[in-house]
């Protein structure tokens, strides 16, 4: 799709980038085969996903060098996989550690938006989910995966032998996982 999206957030970088990582990193960001950015494109082109985002300019690195800043204002979709190139084919390999996160929202269609977050250079994409709940009369539940399991396990631990018909014994296990859960619900 080519609607426009908005990025906002940044990704720290650690250490500092120095001035040829970060001339480096905004040039393939920007399509510059160079003898400096030749040998990145090279290992991205000869690697197991060799894609490249269809749009440049979508990442900036900051004055200090130590942030990687979305492009301010409309852009298009492409960040994540730039994200993922550079931290494969230049950060993780020249000893950078990037942490952050950077949310997204297209302006055409309101089910597209979520978060790239970065943790110690491992990084994930997750959409927002919107939930819609119906009416009082014929509500629409949702619950994620992770509580889905919980209470799967929850269930599939109860045991009536004994019981009067008011009871019935849960194992501790599956029963602390989703307290654990409702805690962070809170």
């Amino acid at each position: 799709m080519r609607y426009p999206v908005y990025f906002e957030g940044t990704i720290e970088v650690s250490p500092p980038l120095t001035e040829e990582h970060a001339r480096l990193v905004e040039a393939v960001v920007n399509f510059e085969e160079t003898e400096l950015t030749k040998p990145v494109f090279d290992a991205i082109r000869a690697s197991p996903a060799p894609d490249l985002p269809y749009h440049d300019r979508q990442l900036y690195v900051s004055e200090d060098k130590t942030k990687l800043c979305p492009e301010e204002g409309e852009s298009r979709h492409g960040l994540r996989l730039w994200l993922d190139q550079l931290l494969t084919h230049v950060f993780i390999p020249d000893g950078y550690v990037l942490n952050g996160e950077m949310s997204w929202t297209a302006s055409d269609d309101a089910y597209d938006r979520g978060y790239i977050y970065v943790r110690n250079n491992q990084h994930e994409d997750v959409d927002d989910v919107i939930v819609q709940p119906g009416p009082s009369w014929a509500p629409n539940y949702y619950a994620d995966e992770h509580l889905k399991q919980a209470l799967g396990a929850l269930l599939d631990s109860a045991d009536d032998t004994g019981c009067s018909d008011d009871l019935v014994v849960v194992a501790s296990e599956p029963l602390n996982k989703l307290r654990a859960i409702m805690q962070k619900m809170s």
